[in-house]
């Protein structure tokens, strides 16, 4: 009979310091995926004057012991892009204002718009699972 015995120690604070350090693996790896999201968003961000493109931030971090990474849009009107607005009634601010605006090159007043809303443009979702796919995650949709 061969018998061999073994001795692990594990020093717990360097295998800490291995996965949630900021130059650990583990952290590396979540800055590069939220990095990867973060250029595909811009890549794919629909442009109309430039500002919702550029206001794409990316943060990494370790939060009671659990690394985190995210992607956001930080434009008030990114959210209304991304999943778009259902039909809605647009007012004047003031109450007995006029609403003032340009249609077919002619200035028009009036006191209430009939908006039909949007369709979403969902750029950072799509970003998030091409990226999330080609680093090997499995996506679940709840």
């Amino acid at each position: 009979m061969v018998r061999s015995d073994v001795r692990i120690d594990l020093n717990a604070g360097e295998i800490r310091k291995l996965l949630y350090g900021p130059v650990g693996p583990v952290v590396r790896f979540v800055r590069s995926v939220a990095r990867k999201v973060r250029t595909r968003a811009v890549l794919t961000c629909p442009v109309d004057t430039g500002r919702l493109r550029s206001a794409h931030r990316e943060e990494v971090g370790i939060r009671v012991g659990q690394v985190y990474g995210f992607v956001e849009n930080t434009v008030e009107y990114a959210a209304a892009v991304h999943d778009g607005s259902a039909a809605h009634v647009i007012r004047p601010r003031r109450p007995g204002g006029f609403l003032r605006f340009q249609a077919g090159g002619q200035v028009v007043f009036t006191t209430l718009v009939n908006h039909p809303g949007t369709r979403a443009q969902p750029w950072l979702r799509e970003s998030m699972e091409e990226v999330a796919r080609s680093e090997g995650f499995r996506l679940v949709r709840r």
